[in-house]
């Protein structure tokens, strides 16, 4: 028999100690045991890794990356998604107005994108030129394939969050650093 793993699970034949090692073919269960295996260790992966495999991505954002670098990966496993992304900025890096949204690699379960402005996780906001770094939040935005990310500033006796722009958290320049970090429910 051919293994149907990743695809689909496999029913083996376990023998009984009565069998014969025709009944069912000794060869036969050995090799699709061994293939079994190999599909699994093939699917887990070697060494340190967590089960699942990064996959960049490109997001759809409202940054020009221009001259900047950026790198953004995301694994899931199951209905789990973690993404994280980097923009370095260059001299032709531009933030658009109406603050930042990204589009997400997979699409989020309802559970998560139906509530409006819940945090999903981290942002952090690289500052080169005053070595300082301005912490936000992704945040869900009603839609399964959206996050906002926002800044965190005082506001009175709270902490809030506001739409990155070009001059805020800060006026972005070469350098400076996007960094998000979030996990959410695939749908």
């Amino acid at each position: 028999m051919a293994i149907n793993y990743p695809t689909s699970l496999d029913t083996f034949t376990n023998p009984l100690s009565t069998d014969l090692l025709t009944s069912p073919d000794h060869a036969t269960q050995h090799a699709n045991i061994n293939d079994a295996v190999e599909a699994l260790e093939a699917k887990v992966a070697i060494g340190n890794t967590v089960i699942g495999t990064y996959t960049a991505y490109t997001p759809t954002i409202n940054v020009v990356v221009g001259n900047g670098t950026m790198t953004t990966a995301y694994c899931r496993v199951n209905n789990f998604v973690h993404y994280w992304g980097k923009v370095v900025f260059g001299s032709t890096t531009t933030v658009g107005g109406g603050g930042l949204s990204l589009v997400l690699p997979v699409n989020m379960d309802a559970s998560f994108s139906g509530s409006f402005n819940t945090g999903i996780g981290l942002l952090s906001c690289r500052d080169a030129s005053a070595s300082a770094t301005v912490s936000g939040s992704a945040l869900t935005t009603g839609s399964a394939t959206t996050v906002y990310l926002e800044s965190t500033q005082a506001s009175g006796s709270y902490a809030t969050s506001q739409a990155i722009g070009p001059n805020f958290p800060f006026v972005w320049t070469t350098s400076d650093i996007l960094f998000w970090n979030f996990y959410y429910r695939a749908a």
